[in-house]
Formats: structure tokens, sequence, C-alpha cells
């Protein structure tokens, strides 16, 4: 039987985003992808190497709209919607509004070093592509000149997973979307100068 690669990929990201790492067994894998283990060991070695090539994808496929964010003709905008499809989805996605590199780095003792390190690169990747928009906020004239784009893309990434787990526990949006719209303020406003 041929089984599609993005596919089984997609499942198998939407099986560990809800589950995590540790709770989802290889009965869930095979259940998930509908694979006999023979089939699921001699494509990905492991439930490791499986892990690792969804955080992967998920890292991909996040770079990829962060770079759309900054290529936007205004990237502050773009931000904005970005932050607002993420953190106010429907109901039944509710788990997709915790990051999944996140609750990936809760379990990094568990995962294996291949798998660590796949979450690691990808958290540093996140945040060039936030560092990315930042400097095309400030290019654009949406952020002051002075803005330090390597400390505000530190904050902002920070921002955006603490706004994740905020957002999870939600009921409705309203509280979310004002918590969208306090770091879009802040982000705007004054830095501490560096004197450390």
């Amino acid at each position: 039987m041929k089984y599609d690669h993005d596919e089984i990929i997609e499942k198998a990201t939407t099986l560990f985003w809800q589950r995590g790492f540790q709770a989802a067994g290889m009965r869930d894998i095979q259940q998930a992808l509908d694979m006999r283990p023979g089939s699921i060991y001699a494509r990905f070695q492991s439930k490791e190497g499986l892990f690792k090539l969804v955080i992967e994808q998920y890292a991909q496929n996040s770079e990829k709209r962060l770079k759309q964010v900054a290529e936007a003709e205004s990237p502050l905008g773009a931000l904005y919607h970005f932050f607002e499809t993420a953190l106010t989805g429907p109901d039944e996605q509710r788990y997709m509004r915790q990051c999944l590199l996140v609750k990936s780095i809760a379990e990094l003792d568990i995962i294996g070093d291949i798998a660590k390190k796949a979450v690691l690169e990808s958290m540093q990747t996140l945040k060039a592509g936030f560092r990315d928009i930042i400097e095309a906020c400030i290019e654009k004239g949406e952020l002051p000149e002075q803005t330090p784009a390597k400390l505000a893309a530190e904050w902002l990434q920070n921002q955006f997973v603490g706004l994740r787990a905020f957002a999870l526990m939600q009921d409705e949006n309203l509280a979310t979307t004002q918590m969208i719209d306090k770091v879009m303020v802040d982000l705007k406003g004054q830095w501490p100068q560096q004197t450390h």
C-alpha cells in the first residue's frame, strides 16, 4: 500500500499536537496513520524519527507564515492577523492554540536527542522569523527606527507563546483579542536602554 508522505505527517502532527509525545503510544500512531507497525518502523525508524519529521514540517510551515507576514504591505497589520488566526480558531481545533514546539519543550527530557535538537533548532528558526517581521515593520515605518530588532523579536516570540497558553484557557475570544491589541500597542512603545 502506498502512503502519501504529507498526509501521514499531517495526521501525525494532529496526534502529537493533541496528545504530546509521551502520551501518543505506538497503537495511537498506528491508528492515526492507518499503518502497520512494520511500515511505520520501516519508514521512520522509530516514534522519535516520526516526531522529528513532524516538528520539522511544523517549523517550516510556521516559518513560511512568518515570512508572509514580513513581506506583507503592512507587516504590522499582517502580524495582528497572524496572532488572531492562531489564537482564536474554532473550538474543535482548540488544541492548535497551543504551540506544538512549546508543548514539546515540556517533554524535552523524554523525546530523545534527535527530536530535541529539531525542537530547539525550530524555536531558533521562528525567532529569526519574528526578527524579520520587526525589521520589516521598522523599514516600512510601522515601528520606530530605534526599535531594537533582536530584543523586540525575542519579546514578541515570548508574547506569542504566552498568549497561546492564555488563549487555550479562554471560553470566548474577547479576552484573547484584547491581549493581542495590548501586544500591538506595547510593540510600538519604548524599549529599555541596554545598560547591562
